[in-house]
């Protein structure tokens, strides 16, 4: 089989360079299944369809794979553009991993993704584009894992602001084929010792800042309170919901926050989320007593049919 992974180099972001740890932990994972693996960095000429679809698909022929595990989070230096490998990929009719291009599209943009919340009657924080600025959080548009999320002011991005809902944060993962979805145990991101003012997000500098105050005292938590049953159920409802109306298979992660009266918000839907093996995803299996080469193999039937 093939795993294709985001083109990284020594001078990509830390959250591009994930996916190398990613890419180990797949291939170890693979190994023990006794697959045979060959890794590439996915290249794209983002200036000839045509062109990268012949180069790749003879890539593609001189390995003949039976699927693709698809690890490319970014192409030429953007998660804006992640939607091309999928559309290759689908193009040469080749099985691969995670999420459709229908679902993937769906999800790209946080804009379009909140239309479709919205029209699907999905609790999901207010947000405009450019006006009515005064308690909303600037973020980019096409990006993820919260790049553009620090308090900076970044040029020539398309950004919207989005209702701060000042409360708790859930981030919950979730596995399956289409229209079937398992959730995984809940965990909630604690915030401790948190700066007196500061909003309670999951910032860039938390999640890839090794050295940040944030990165430190933004914790992962399994703990479980009796007066949160209720709470868990519908977030576990909900999002069962986004898995089916975003078309969701494989593997994905839907974002929460909850304001002080329970009321529950979904902030994005991560498709294809980080599977390094210090991930909220890969906490969540564990947390559900999966190893991982059982995830292993539930992601590829499920998202291939193998």
């Amino acid at each position: 089989m093939l795993i294709y992974t985001t083109d990284v180099t020594t001078d990509s972001s830390p959250d591009d360079l994930d996916v190398l740890d990613e890419a180990r932990y797949v291939s170890d994972g693979l190994a023990k299944l006794e697959y045979q693996i060959t890794q590439l960095p996915f290249k794209f000429d983002i200036r000839n369809y045509e062109e990268s679809l012949r180069h790749i698909g003879e890539e593609v022929d001189g390995i003949n794979p039976s699927f693709i595990f698809n690890l490319v989070e970014a192409i030429n230096g953007t998660d804006r553009l992640a939607y091309r490998a999928i559309q290759i990929f689908t193009d040469l009719r080749i099985p691969y991993t995670g999420c459709t291009l229908n679902a993937f599209l769906k999800t790209q943009t946080k804009t379009e993704a909140k239309k479709i919340f919205i029209a699907n009657g999905i609790p999901t924080p207010s947000f405009v584009t450019m006006e009515n600025l005064e308690r909303f959080l600037l973020k980019p548009d096409n990006e993820n894992a919260s790049k553009g999320i620090d308090g900076k002011v970044y040029s020539g991005k398309d950004f919207f602001a989005e209702q701060y809902i000042e409360g708790r944060e859930f981030n919950i993962s979730c596995m399956g084929s289409l229209k079937d979805c398992t959730v995984l145990p809940i965990p909630e991101m604690k915030f401790e010792n948190w700066p007196e003012g500061k909003p309670t997000i999951v910032g860039y500098d938390a999640k890839w800042d090794t050295n940040s105050e944030a990165y430190k005292n933004t914790n992962r938590s399994f703990e479980i309170s009796d007066s949160d049953g209720e709470l868990f159920n519908n977030l576990s409802n909900i999002t069962k919901k986004c898995w089916d109306f975003f078309d969701l298979r494989g593997y994905a992660r839907v974002d929460f926050r909850v304001d002080k009266n329970k009321n529950p918000y979904v902030l994005e839907i991560n498709a294809n989320p980080g599977i390094a093996e210090d991930s909220g995803f890969i906490a969540a299996t564990r947390k559900a007593g999966m190893k991982w080469e059982e995830v292993l193999e539930k992601i590829i039937h499920d998202s291939c049919g193998i």
